[in-house]
């Protein structure tokens, strides 16, 4: 994906698209393929990249006075791709496995060197993202946000447009079409079309994975008003392929909130005439993290 800000600060979409590059994960330090040297095509050069690694094995967490987020993993194996900010705003630790780091900066095209940016966490890449959105921006900058993974779901507060706190559930996209799929006995592909259709109602299959996830939502809400007297009021559900409506649907009847889905991608500014997939809207949630790692990096030049 390449971007570029206009004279007036605003950030558009200039394209998108899938490139013919293996980005597969190695599995470990001895899996690491050699390094490959490729050039981008020319409609997506520009000045700077980046690289979002999705991994179960990516470290994203919020970091406070005294608080050792690598405490409990090997720091020689691990490279922080991001340290904590001494400004009031909510710190992070953003940390890769060094060999995944390295095979991630090699990626990088021809004539690119790696940057502060070059190599960011899918996680953090998705929440720069929302925070660019038209939805978010919308607001008066307090809201609760989803950020749905495949394993994992990290929810998000934000006050005055700041992250206010951020933790991280294991409970993601994959356990709600597993749970579909054993109470129905159907292939995966299955189950995603029943999320995005209406014949069947799976509501009560999916209520039990979902509620502890909501229950911390509610928690977490409690505890914005008791420590920064902020209300929320606009809650938003991102990441999402399949399912959502029924999401939103168990999110109300279990908290009282509207949960508002949200695509940064498919809202982003775009220049006339952008280069885009002809299936965009569709696959567009694919794009998230593309986009908050080129915000990050336009931003930080």
């Amino acid at each position: 994906m390449r971007v570029k800000r206009r004279a007036d600060g605003v950030i558009e979409l200039c394209a998108a698209g899938f490139l013919p590059l293996d980005s597969t994960l190695p599995e470990s330090a001895d899996k690491v393929p050699e390094g490959v040297s490729w050039t981008l095509p020319r409609q997506f050069c520009a000045n700077s990249a980046a690289l979002t690694i999705t991994s179960e094995d990516a470290l994203l967490r919020q970091s406070s006075e005294g608080d050792d987020a690598l405490a409990d993993k090997d720091r020689s194996a691990y490279r922080v791709v991001l340290r904590p900010d001494e400004s009031d705003a909510l710190s992070f630790v953003a940390a890769v496995p060094e060999y995944m780091a390295s095979w991630a900066a090699g990626l990088l095209p021809e004539g690119h060197r790696p940057t502060a940016c070059s190599v960011q966490v899918s996680d953090l890449a998705r929440m720069n993202a929302f925070a660019v959105s038209e939805a978010f921006l919308r607001t008066n900058g307090t809201a609760l946000l989803l950020l749905v993974g495949r394993k994992s779901t990290a929810l998000v507060i934000f006050n005055e447009y700041k992250p206010l706190l951020f933790r991280k559930h294991s409970i993601g996209a994959e356990d709600v079409l597993d749970a579909v799929c054993r109470s129905m006995n159907l292939d995966r592909e299955t189950a995603a079309k029943i999320l995005n259709d209406t014949l069947i109602d799976p509501t009560s299959v999916l209520e039990p994975v979902l509620s502890p996830l909501f229950r911390q939502a509610e928690l977490s809400t409690d505890y914005a008003v008791r420590k920064n007297g902020c209300f929320i009021e606009k809650f938003f559900l991102c990441g999402l392929t399949t399912g959502a409506r029924y999401w939103a649907e168990i999110f109300k009847k279990k908290t009282g909130g509207e949960i508002m889905p949200c695509n940064p991608a498919e809202e982003f500014p775009r220049v006339e005439g952008a280069l885009l997939p002809d299936d965009f809207g569709d696959c567009s949630a694919c794009f998230i993290p593309a986009i908050g790692a080129a915000v990050a990096v336009l931003e930080d030049a």
